[in-house]
């Protein structure tokens, strides 16, 4: 996977997602082998992500590696890998469960976004990054930015990812 951290795309949709594609120089990007510009175009794969306007069906690039043969799909940063849901809305729920508040305006802000998938999301925090997130001194209370190059940079993943595949930032 390659997080790509760029604030041109704050909301989520294919066409922004098709527009903030279009603003990277595919060539200088690199590959986890270490190689810089042997990356081509593969072909894409379908995921579902919960948003206050419905479930949105997009459209993942997927990029190759000429050299190594290695696939890795391309995410802005508001995408968790593996997760149907945005980066905001897990930070949403991290700080609702910190701050020991009701979860229900997630929920009505986010009809999409049920008790179980606020009870995942709070397992996974408590079993793989709370701890991260104090060891490293990082702070949830961090713009999303910030947080998520921290996680990236130190953990190789982005916030929430739980899944050990590595995960490259290009800023």
């Amino acid at each position: 996977m390659i997080t790509i951290t760029s604030d041109k795309i704050n909301t989520f949709s294919q066409i922004s997602y098709n527009e903030f594609l279009g603003t990277i120089n595919f060539h200088q990007l690199s590959c986890s082998c270490g190689l810089t510009g042997s990356l081509i175009r593969h072909g894409t794969y379908r995921r579902s992500i919960k948003t206050p306007d419905g479930i949105l069906r997009i459209c993942i690039l997927r990029l190759k590696c000429k050299h190594c043969g290695r696939t890795h799909a391309i995410f802005p940063k508001l995408i968790v890998p593996y997760s149907q849901m945005l980066l905001t809305d897990h930070i949403s729920i991290i700080k609702a469960y910190i701050a020991k508040t009701p979860f229900e305006i997630i929920m009505v802000t986010n009809e999409y976004i049920d008790e179980s998938n606020i009870r995942y999301i709070i397992g996974q925090y408590l079993r793989h990054w709370k701890e991260r997130i104090a060891a490293f001194v990082f702070s949830i209370k961090n713009d999303i930015r910030t947080l998520s190059e921290k996680c990236l940079c130190t953990f190789k993943k982005q916030l929430m990812q739980i899944k050990c595949t590595p995960n490259i930032l290009f800023c």
